[in-house]
């Protein structure tokens, strides 16, 4: 692995854990609340399931992932390197 990735790999397998749940939970969520809507509307159980769930779940999921790679360069970028005198220490 080169030295300029090794930074990133707790933020990588920390993604690769979070990702699969943001995306089961929002799709989980929003097809439960239009699910709840369907029902309510025709007043009636009996209601066809919803259709873009997975799409809404594939949204969320780019956004998140969008969001974890700012913060994870943001973190890398004022964390100082393992090996590297802190400047602040005298």
């Amino acid at each position: 692995m080169t030295p300029g990735v090794r930074p990133y790999e707790p933020w990588f397998k920390a993604w690769l854990i979070l990702a699969p749940l943001v995306a089961y939970g929002s799709h989980f969520i929003i097809f439960n609340a239009r699910m709840r809507l369907a029902q309510l509307a025709k007043d009636s159980m009996e209601v066809a399931d919803p259709l873009g769930t997975w799409g809404y779940a594939a949204a969320c999921t780019t956004a998140f992932t969008l969001l974890m790679a700012i913060i994870a360069r943001l973190w890398v970028k004022i964390t100082p390197h393992e090996g590297t005198p802190d400047k602040d220490r005298d």
